[in-house]
């Protein structure tokens, strides 16, 4: 914070966690032991600290032909799950994010299906992978709602993602991109020419 910047802190459970919230970190990447003290998720409602569950690199790992790869991301999926639901009783702002190493961003649409499972609404979601995650990034003045003055970076789609939130991983599905108010991409179909 003194060089006037984000710091973020991967951090799975135990004392890791202890002093990252207390040094007053930004984010908690992972985070998946959160639920397994109270005061971790209470501490950080309280400094406004962001948690970025990656619950798809765990999806990623529960594939592995390693059969003790595959337990161990299970096992970590489940803490997760309880993380998150409990974090969000609590009012903590839960990201959507990847992790380094892990799947490529092409997939990031997969890591909203996982938080919807997980115990998000699909809205939810979304704000995870939107608003909360300018916030988390420090660039909410910037991006990550559509407003007046904002960069206009947005995605439209074939289908409603509040009622199924996997289209937005569809590439199909995809109809028209938008970045920084230029047009990126238009699969739309155009009406016809009146005759």
């Amino acid at each position: 914070h003194a060089l006037d910047r984000r710091i973020m802190c991967h951090a799975l459970g135990g004392r890791g966690l202890d002093i990252a919230i207390e040094a007053g970190v930004d984010s908690i990447e992972h985070g998946c032991y959160l639920a397994e003290n109270p005061r971790h998720l209470e501490r950080m409602a309280e400094r406004g600290i962001f948690f970025v569950p990656t619950l798809l690199v765990y999806e990623y790992h529960r594939k592995s032909p390693q059969p003790h790869v595959r337990e161990r991301a299970r096992a970590l999926q489940e803490a997760h799950v309880t993380s998150i639901r409990r974090a969000l009783e609590m009012g903590v702002k839960v990201v959507a994010g990847t992790d380094a190493g892990g799947h490529g961003h092409p997939a990031n649409a997969g890591e909203l299906e996982c938080l919807v499972a997980a115990g998000m609404t699909p809205m939810q979601a979304l704000q995870a992978a939107t608003g909360w995650a300018a916030e988390c990034c420090g660039k909410e003045a910037e991006l990550g709602t559509v407003e007046k003055g904002k960069l206009a970076d947005l995605v439209a789609v074939s289908g409603d993602p509040l009622a199924d939130i996997s289209v937005l991983r569809d590439p199909a599905r995809i109809a028209l991109v938008i970045k920084d108010g230029a047009v990126a991409a238009n699969r739309m179909k155009r009406p016809e020419a009146n005759r």
